[in-house]
């Protein structure tokens, strides 16, 4: 079995450390995760750049620690810090706000519904215990360097607050006994010696749910389907759906990673409703990939898609966003997400909830080359119940 330890960040429940400059907030980073994963200093602004600490809490599972810059922060690059720490907030389920004297709380409202943790730094001193005064009706936990009891108390209150939803990636496609067939033709983006993400954590679970999974490319796809007696799905790279869908016998179901990853990761319904504009008129589309590898000549996003666009719309103008780029929503008729397997899920939909808000479809790799080859009608979805 896999190491616990060895989840990946986008896997994990992303708790993040919120607060005023000065507040102590890495020194809740330090004292929750047992080690010096932050600097901790009195000068204003000494943490820049989020810091990130994957750790385990007993009986809850893998998390991930982010400590955020400070709010008002006066500092020459405050501006730019305080930027930083609201891209965090999208990726967040659960808030330490940690709270400081003369605190207006005006970061809150951006954290929308999600569960919020107020505490007190300092509860040895008098600053502390004034502040747990100030804001008793926020039922602040006042943290004590100096015992393991707050830590007990915080992560209680974490896992009364989050519960955390049992996701698969291949839901109802795939149950014990099944053969699956995974087509996994490998680009030069793809990582030398390793498969990617999305088809390590597909073929993982098929393992898991008592299923068997038979892996190929697209050059011995034929052969592999001719040699053997059952095949109860097949899962395609997504630029192979149409030649894997041509190619495979018709009573088989086909779906592919990216499909299923728009069901894992984010709104499957919405995906597929939004990609109906492809048989409109639209004049600007975005298409959004979460990694930050520079893209090459065959890359899917900036390459292939277009390219599949522009046989229907030849003059649509293409505009890309990569990682953590922000989104113009309003600006586009379309946005084509990749998979997102480096992105959270709690991530993902905030994407999709920004682009429901500003009115704009979004949709996946996967559901949009299916769309665009014309067999979207005609693949396997996960059901979402």
């Amino acid at each position: 079995m896999t190491s616990i330890s060895k989840t990946s960040l986008s896997e994990r429940v992303y708790i993040g450390i919120f607060g005023k400059t000065n507040s102590g907030k890495s020194t809740l980073l330090n004292y929750l995760t047992g080690q010096d994963a932050a600097i901790v200093s009195p000068i204003e602004g000494t943490t820049t750049d989020p810091i990130r600490k994957a750790m385990e809490i007993t009986d809850f599972g893998p998390v991930v620690f982010i400590d955020t810059a400070g709010t008002a922060d006066e500092t020459q690059l405050g501006k730019e810090r305080y930027e930083k720490t609201l891209a965090e907030i999208d990726k967040v389920d659960v808030f330490l706000y940690v709270l400081s004297s003369g605190d207006d709380l005006e970061i809150i409202p951006k954290f929308k519904d999600k569960p919020v943790i107020y505490m007190a730094m300092k509860v040895d001193t008098g600053e502390g215990s004034q502040i747990l005064k100030a804001f008793a009706g926020k039922n602040p936990i006042g943290v004590d360097l100096a015992s393991t009891k707050s830590r007990d108390e915080i992560f209680s209150k974490i896992k009364a607050l989050y519960k955390k939803e049992d996701l698969t990636i291949t839901k109802n496609l795939v149950k014990k006994g099944d053969m699956v067939v995974l087509v996994m033709p490998q680009d030069a983006a793809a990582p030398k010696d390793r498969l990617i993400k999305p088809q390590v954590m597909t073929i993982r679970e098929i393992i898991d749910k008592g299923a068997s999974a038979i892996c190929t490319d697209l050059s011995n796809f034929e052969t592999t389907i001719k040699s053997l007696n059952k095949i109860d799905l097949i899962i395609t790279d997504s630029q192979a759906f149409k030649e894997v869908y041509e190619k495979k016998p018709s009573d088989v179901k086909l779906t592919s990673f990216s499909v299923l990853f728009s069901a894992f990761k984010g709104d499957l319904e919405y995906f597929v409703e939004s990609a109906k504009v492809l048989d409109g008129d639209i004049k600007n589309i975005i298409i959004a990939e979460a990694c930050s590898h520079p893209p090459v000549d065959e890359d899917i996003g900036s390459v292939k898609i277009p390219k599949l666009i522009k046989r229907t719309h030849p003059d649509i103008n293409i505009d890309f966003a990569r990682g953590n780029d922000p989104i113009a929503y309003e600006k586009y008729d379309l946005i084509i997400a990749c998979g997102s397997c480096m992105f959270n899920r709690t991530h993902v939909l905030s994407r999709v909830a920004k682009a429901k808000e500003a009115g704009i479809p979004m949709t996946n790799y996967g559901i949009a080359i299916a769309k665009l080859n014309g067999i979207l009608e005609k693949i396997s979805l996960p059901d979402e119940k």
